[in-house]
């Protein structure tokens, strides 16, 4: 036989097979069925199928298979046709013999057990076939294949292969397999079975740089799992992605360090504070964004810094004390969508409820950049992250989202309600909700712009907090300082089927919060509105009981929010007063808890409503709980540090000032007037307006009239305010006494003081000195209605009504050196042993504040 072969130790049917001649194959075997496996006589010893699969010819393969070759034929290296192929990146005939299912050829199992091998020639050739085969589609769907290839063993196969000794840089293939198929949940979980995890974050110390870089982005995959992130933080991930961004300088390798680090941050706040604890971590992230040029690491440390800063408070100040966020904003300025957006989000991160660190991302002027992408792009995604990023640098205070909202813009607010993102509701709802409220308000402005149509569709939202947000913003725009109806949204609200909405979330949403919530917008829309009322009470579902219920909830809000419904639907209306009573009534002893409390919020608003329901409480003296309501009121406004609370209480006098007679002369009686006209001069906005048209409600009253010309004689940057801020609250015969005062003489306002005002609202020329101080109408703003012209500042044009008249005089006529006002039946009833508890917590003055008659929600207004 020796003679059949050539110099090569081929014989005939080797070459045959090589050059795919498949009619000679077929002869010869005919001829001699032992040439079908004859081997090579060479040091490989091949079978003319393993000649054929080493040509990478199919049709030479495929026709010794029809006359019966055997597919598992091994040479003399152990090489059988899928080694070959292997080695020789033959990928389609792979494919052939995949398809082909042949039993004696498994095909994975013998490419994992090539893969393993200690060879790294070998392992590398199987890794390459492996990673080409296991390619997703073009559409980013993984490849059918992974399945074949899990259920084979790969995932603990590449993990041995990762911990082998191997050189680093011929496993890298075999880590691209694992990469294309790491998708699934099922891959996830067998590489972590299998100890993975701690191999892969060991080769992050590699002296292959690609190694690095693949190891970090399998790492990063798996660390969408708080399982999975608890386990790299157990085995040192952190020092070691550190390790990496402070010694490596490609910028590939960078990016996947740096995104593993942020994922494993998201993964759990536990893992944010180790991160922000360990000794220059975040220093080290934020060197990285020095003189840096490369788009994807800048949009990865975005990323990164955002996760770590999400939620808490100490990455957060630490990350902007170290500059990171001066770099995040001036990135807001690139063109590039991705970075800009990246960069958005970060500045949300950063900023979300810390009041230390929105300051600083302030003064770097971020929201002049954020505002300017918010009204230029259309992309509602960037939009919507833009916004929430501005809403979260606005941070609790209400001045600072006004000024937020004001820049938006009314029209822009609208068209987030109007938008189908739900971030963009609940920001739209809450900036109109905030420029609804306030002294100087943009309720008409809103209701121009048909604001309110939309906002009534949002009560249909399946999401609770855009609900509540909703719910709220229309009672803000039914009703100003004082209680003053705005008539016009009242009647939209009704129109746009909201009375039906309101009535159907009080009495059958499953959330508590949101049926009261609704009681009490239900009583603002109503206030002063007897169409709205008479469908509210017509409305079958509608009862006065549901709300007296929820008196007596577990939560201390909802208990809270039930009086204040309770309060809008009495307030000024003695026919609803009689219906409560009638169906229920309130009792004193659910409104001690909140006047006893040490939570201001709670004593304010509970203290109004005792008042307003002092006549329908039974089991106590009307005059008794109305003194202690008003004693409340005033001693928060002459103690509490808090601007929220100085308001409220402020809009509580100005809402109490034109309620029932005696009222207004009890406030008066303790030093009301000096404190309000002392917060006339407070910084905040929300404060000065609600104490303005409080003391211009007050100055109807004589006492209360000849206190407040005194003081702003004394003072006329007092009156300056005050008329701004009230235009025709303030009473006639206030005006003839400031007028007179003009006459006789006024002393100069003294040098450098600031009136807070930043328009001339007198009219007897520019004052003495410059005006400086906080501005209270952005010049810059167009159209909105926060301007006020000298026209409608005029406070001699102010109407006086004959209620008003009639008040006043009856006010004249009391004694006012009679601080308490006590009457008989009061006197006797204040010193009985059931009243002993409020007023030796409250130190109530007993003061004559009964019924004696009600006025009218609008008739001052």
């Amino acid at each position: 036989m020796e003679g059949d072969f050539d110099e090569n130790g081929w014989a005939h049917i080797h070459v045959a097979a090589n050059r795919g001649f498949t009619k000679s194959i077929e002869r010869f075997v005919h001829a001699d069925l032992d040439q079908l496996e004859l081997k090579t006589n060479d040091d490989v010893g091949s079978t003319p199928f393993l000649i054929a699969v080493s040509s990478g010819n199919i049709d030479s393969i495929q026709c010794l298979i029809n006359l019966g070759a055997k597919v598992n034929a091994i040479n003399n290296h152990n090489h059988g046709a899928v080694e070959i192929c292997a080695t020789k990146g033959y990928i389609p005939i792979l494919q052939y013999f995949i398809k082909a299912k042949f039993d004696l050829l498994p095909v994975w199992k013998n490419l994992l057990k090539f893969l393993s091998s200690e060879s790294e020639e070998e392992a590398e050739a199987a890794g390459k076939c492996l990673q080409t085969l296991t390619l997703p589609s073009d559409e980013g769907v993984i490849n059918p294949y992974w399945e074949e290839l899990y259920k084979n063993g790969c995932i603990p196969t590449i993990v041995k292969v990762a911990k082998s000794t191997l050189a680093d840089d011929s496993k890298v293939h075999a880590f691209h397999v694992l990469l294309n198929i790491l998708q699934k949940q099922e891959v996830k979980e067998q590489l972590f079975s299998s100890g993975g995890i701690p191999a892969f974050v060991r080769l992050l110390k590699s002296s292959c740089n690609t190694a690095i870089q693949l190891s970090a982005q399998i790492l990063k995959e798996m660390a969408t799992l708080k399982e999975y992130a608890d386990n790299m933080v157990q085995n040192s991930a952190i020092p070691s992605l550190l390790k990496v961004m402070q010694t490596v300088k490609e910028q590939e390798v960078l990016i996947e360090a740096v995104d593993c680090l942020g994922n494993i941050a998201m993964a759990n706040p536990s893992h944010q504070s180790q991160i922000g604890q360990l000794p220059g971590s975040l220093q080290t992230i934020t060197d990285l964004y020095k003189d840096q040029k490369d788009k994807g690491l800048l949009f990865s440390l975005n990323k990164a810094i955002g996760k770590i800063a999400n939620k808490n408070v100490s990455n957060q100040n630490t990350i902007v004390e170290l500059g990171a966020a001066s770099y995040v904003v001036v990135l807001c300025r690139t063109k590039n969508k991705d970075l800009q957006l990246s960069s958005v989000e970060a500045i949300h991160r950063l900023a979300e409820d810390n009041s230390k660190t929105q300051r600083v991302i302030l003064s770097a002027r971020a929201q002049d950049h954020l505002m300017q992408l918010l009204k230029k792009t259309r992309v509602e995604t960037l939009q919507e992250k833009t916004a929430m990023a501005l809403w979260a640098l606005a941070g609790d205070s209400l001045d600072e989202k006004r000024k937020m909202a004001e820049k938006m813009e009314v029209s822009l607010l609208i068209e987030f309600v109007n938008s189908l993102s739900e971030n963009l509701h609940f920001i739209g709802s809450e900036g109109l909700g905030v420029l609804a409220q306030g002294p100087l308000n943009s309720q008409t402005q809103i209701a121009d712009a048909n604001g309110i149509h939309p906002l009534v569709r949002l009560l249909r939202s399946d999401k609770e907090h855009i609900v509540l947000s909703v719910i709220r913003t229309l009672r803000y725009l039914c009703v100003g300082v004082g209680y003053v109806p705005h008539c016009r949204n009242q009647n939209t609200i009704s129109q746009s089927r909201g009375i039906k909405f309101l009535i159907a979330l009080m009495v059958h949403s499953k959330e508590e919060m949101i049926q009261v919530e609704s009681a009490v917008t239900l009583g603002c829309v109503s206030l002063g509105n007897q169409n709205i009322l008479e469908e509210i009470n017509g409305t079958i579902d509608f009862s006065y009981v549901r709300i007296l219920k929820m008196m007596y909830a577990q939560d201390d809000v909802v208990r809270l929010l039930a009086g204040s419904a309770l309060a809008a639907f009495a307030y000024n209306n003695i026919s609803q007063q009689k219906e409560i009573a009638e169906q229920g009534g309130v009792r004193f002893s659910c409104f001690v808890p909140f006047l006893q409390s040490s939570d201001e919020y709670y004593r304010c608003n509970a203290a109004f409503q005792v008042v307003v329901l002092s006549r329908i409480i039974p089991d106590e003296e009307q005059a008794l709980s109305s003194a202690t309501g008003i004693k409340l009121l005033v001693d928060l406004l002459q103690d509490s540090q808090s601007d929220q609370i100085l308001a409220l209480a402020a809009d509580c006098i100005a809402r109490l000032a034109h309620t029932r007679a005696g009222v207004p002369s009890a406030i008066i009686a303790i030093k009301a007037i000096d404190y309000l006209t002392k917060l006339l001069l407070s910084e905040a906005e929300q404060v000065r307006g609600c104490a303005a048209i409080a003391l211009g409600y007050l100055s109807h009253n004589h006492a209360a009239e000849r206190q407040l010309l005194n003081k702003c004689r004394t003072d006329q940057v007092l009156m300056k305010i005050l008329k701004h801020y009230t235009k025709n609250k303030v009473s006639r015969s206030f005006i003839e006494g400031w007028k007179h005062y003009k006459k006789i003489g006024l002393p100069p306002i003294s040098e450098g003081r600031n009136n807070l005002v930043s328009m001339q609202t007198d009219d007897e020329g520019p004052p003495s000195t410059p005006v400086s101080g906080i501005s209270l109408v952005d010049s810059s703003s167009k159209g909105s209605n926060l301007r006020t012209s000298s026209s409608n500042l005029n406070l001699e044009e102010a109407p006086l009504t004959d209620r008003t008249s009639r008040m006043s005089q009856r006010s004249r006529a009391r004694s006012t050196s009679q601080l308490s006002l006590v009457d008989g039946d009061a006197a006797r009833t204040s010193q009985a042993s059931r009243h002993s508890i409020i007023q030796t917590e409250l130190q109530v003055p007993a003061i004559d504040v009964s019924m004696q008659g009600e006025m009218t929600g609008t008739a001052e207004a």
